[in-house]
């Protein structure tokens, strides 16, 4: 059995939510993956190239694995199992739903689409980076993920406090998508509270019983 954690925009694999899961998948013999999707470099960052990556890593594994996705990990995830990879399940942590269209239309991103360039303080590498255009060029291809309907088991963890996802975005999945499961938390974006982490603990707990 293999658990996949996909990290978020600005983030790194060693994040909170990253460690958390991997000392849970070591606890239980469970063979742990957390790709840097900081892909080709996030100066050049694409959504595409994250989503091939995580297609390349599935289709190395022996059988299909749970796919833990947070914020554009949670995205990204999605995009995956859109795309047909075999996934066991998707538990998702506040997924960046509609990211593409986000981008393209909200006013916080209005200098970067102008610019084709922005500065932003990236977690992972605890300093501010560049962050160029080639998400802007990229972004098109992963607008309307409104209409994807995805068939894989689906978790959603979702605080009712975030400010960079709104509850919505999740509520919204969750509708056109019997599948899946949502638990709404009272947390943030960061879905670091006791609650929140004994609520991620638990679905981890269910993807692989």
């Amino acid at each position: 059995m293999d658990l996949i954690y996909l990290h978020g925009f600005s983030s790194a694999p060693n994040g909170n939510k990253g460690r958390f899961t991997r000392m849970w998948a070591e606890s239980h013999g469970i063979a742990f993956h957390a790709p840097d999707l900081n892909l080709p470099t996030f100066e050049a960052l694409t959504v595409t190239a994250q989503v091939e990556a995580v297609e390349a890593l599935v289709r190395s594994l022996p059988e299909p694995p749970v796919l833990v996705g947070s914020s554009l990990g949670g995205f990204v995830a999605t995009a995956v199992a859109h795309r047909g990879s075999p996934l066991r399940s998707l538990l998702l942590l506040a997924p960046a739903i509609g990211f593409a269209s986000r981008r393209m239309t909200h006013p916080a991103w209005a200098a970067y689409r102008e610019r084709g360039e922005m500065v932003v303080f990236h977690h992972g590498e605890g300093r501010p980076l560049r962050l160029g255009p080639d998400l802007l060029r990229d972004l098109p291809r992963w607008q309307g993920d409104e209409a994807w309907r995805i068939p894989v088991p689906t978790v959603i963890l979702h605080g009712r406090a975030d400010e960079s996802v709104l509850l919505m975005e999740s509520e919204a999945y969750a509708a056109r998508n019997p599948g899946a499961v949502l638990h709404i938390l009272e947390d943030d974006h960061g879905l670091l509270a006791p609650p929140s982490l004994a609520c991620l603990e638990a679905a981890l707990d269910g993807a692989f019983h």
